[in-house]
Parts: structure tokens; C-alpha cells; sequence
């Protein structure tokens, strides 16, 4: 009999490496860093490091766990079929059972910091961890119900971060909210694109694409693009003022969104509405720093 194989620090990094893929951890960060914007709008300065602040960022970071753990669960099927052969599941890295405790475990840990926080922040987390959960199983499969869903999440951190500390989010938080809602919105309609064969095979939705067909989708997609653009201007026409560190990556974040919108209007190949999303998450972390430093006043 073979002795049991030594586990390696190397080892170790593959496999947390794999658990990064199935929450895509990056977007709890931008999740987080979300959080911290509000806050810091909200209170006019950097908060204390204090156990509040860790609670308002652990609400976020763990709903995003659960969620995309059970996304990854539920779709497992459809990702097969549509080629996603670097998810985890697929690979068979992580086992389904594995990815289903961590989902329930994650979503109750962001519930409980929410409860600790004040009651609106427990509710919101309730609410949006059953959406989640309802989101995964059904709400998906359905013409831009889903996508619509996906969308707020990228709109709600902006307004939660602010309960936090306070009853009345300042009004800019607002517009800023409304700015995530649209790029998410867009960026979700190219996910729909992207998963279409698996979507419509193995789970039979109904999704804006299958419906109406992968041209106008993208369509719809670049003109919610060219539409965010504009409008990232109105947060610095009221409350923030721009800087030339802000100002900066408020030119990357809208140059390169700008660039993703023309391109969705030709763009044809299954395999670049990946990189699509990608560039586009990456645009928006930009523009997420450009809110941060101006917050700061630089």
C-alpha cells in the first residue's frame, strides 16, 4: 500500500487558487472597495478601522461568495456544454458538495454581520441573499429578469455602505448607484450572450438572448455602455471634485468602456465575450478608483 501523498505549500496554493475561480473572488473586492466609497461619501473622511467597518465589508465580500459558489453549482451543466472547462466544477477540482456548504456558509456569515451591524443592514442582506439563492435557481432563466438582478447587485454596496453609518445616504450615492446598475446590466446581457447554448440545453431558459437573438443583445449591451459614459460625470458635477489622480482613471475607465462598446457592435466570436467581461470589470475597477480619490479629494 502507497503511503498517503505529502501535501505541499504549492499544493495548497493550487486549491485555494481553485476556490478563487469559483467565487471570482475579484468581484468581492470591487464589492468591498464599493463599500468603502460609500462610506468615506457618507462620512466625509476615512472611517475608524474599527469592528464596524470590518462587518460592513464582510457583508458584501461573503454574499458574493455564496452566490457565485451556488451559480457555479446550479450551472455546472449548462458550463460543461458551453466549453467553461477552467470552472472548477467542471475540472473537477472542487467537488459540487463542496461548493454547495461554502455557498449556504457564506451567506449565513453575511447575514450575521449584517445583523451585528443595525437592522437595515440585516435586511438588506437577507433580502439580496435570497435573491441570490432565487436568482440561481430560476430568476436567471428568465428575459432580463436575471440580468436585472445581477445589475443591482453592482448598485446596491454604493446604498448599503451608507445605511451603515447612517439613515440618509447622501444623494450622490444615489447617481453613483445608478451608474453600477447600468454598467452591470450591460455587462450581464454579454454574460447571457456567452452562455446561451448552455443555458438554453441544460437548464431551458428563456433568456434575452435565446429570445430575441445574440445581435440585438449586444446591441442593447453597447448602447447601456455608450449610456453609462456620459453620466459618470454627474457624481463630480455634484458632490466629488475631480483631481488629477481621479481624473486619470475616470479617463481610463470611460476610454476603455468606450472602446467595448464599438466593439460589442461587431464583435461575432463566443470566445471573446469572456475577455469582453473581463476588460470591461477591469474598466470599471478604474472607475471605482476614480470615485475612491476623489472621496479622498485627490
Amino acid at each position: 500500500m502507497l503511503p498517503p501523498k505529502e501535501i505541499t505549500p504549492m499544493d495548497t496554493l493550487a486549491h485555494l487558487r481553485e476556490y478563487w475561480k469559483l467565487v471570482r473572488f475579484e468581484h468581492a473586492i470591487m464589492l468591498a472597495v464599493a463599500v468603502l466609497i460609500a462610506i468615506v461619501i457618507t462620512l466625509g473622511q476615512i472611517p475608524e478601522f474599527d469592528q464596524l467597518f470590518y462587518l460592513a465589508l464582510l457583508v458584501p465580500i461573503f454574499s458574493e461568495v455564496g452566490s457565485f459558489a451556488l451559480n457555479d453549482y446550479m450551472d455546472r451543466e449548462a458550463d460543461r456544454i458551453n466549453g467553461m472547462t477552467e470552472r472548477p466544477l467542471v475540472k473537477g477540482t472542487i467537488q459540487p458538495c463542496s461548493a454547495l456548504i461554502l455557498s449556504a456558509a457564506s451567506f449565513g456569515i453575511s447575514m450575521i454581520a449584517g445583523f451585528l451591524i443595525n437592522e437595515i443592514a440585516f435586511m438588506i442582506a437577507v433580502i439580496y441573499n435570497a435573491f441570490a439563492a432565487l436568482y440561481n435557481i430560476k430568476l436567471k432563466d428568465l428575459p432580463l429578469v436575471g440580468n436585472f438582478f445581477i445589475a443591482t447587485t453592482m448598485a446596491v454596496p454604493f446604498i448599503f455602505g451608507a445605511y451603515v453609518y447612517t439613515s440618509s445616504p447622501p444623494e450622490v450615492l444615489w447617481d453613483i448607484a445608478l451608474l453600477g446598475f447600468i454598467a452591470g446590466l450591460a455587462r450581464e446581457i454579454v454574460k447571457s450572450v456567452e452562455d446561451m447554448e448552455g443555458d438554453r440545453e441544460a437548464r431551458k431558459s428563456k433568456t434575452l438572448p435565446i429570445l430575441i437573438g445574440k445581435g440585438p443583445s449586444l446591441f442593447i449591451a453597447s448602447m447601456l455602455f455608450l449610456l453609462f459614459i456620459p453620466l459618470t460625470v454627474v457624481p463630480y458635477m455634484m458632490d466629488l471634485s475631480l483631481h488629477f489622480a481621479s481624473g486619470f482613471f475616470l479617463f481610463i475607465a470611460d476610454i476603455s468602456i468606450l472602446i467595448l462598446a464599438l466593439y460589442l457592435l461587431y464583435a461575432r466570436e463566443d470566445k471573446t465575450f469572456s475577455l469582453t467581461r473581463k476588460y470591461s470589470l477591469a474598466a470599471l475597477f478604474c472607475g471605482l478608483l476614480s470615485l475612491l480619490l476623489a472621496s479622498l479629494g485627490m
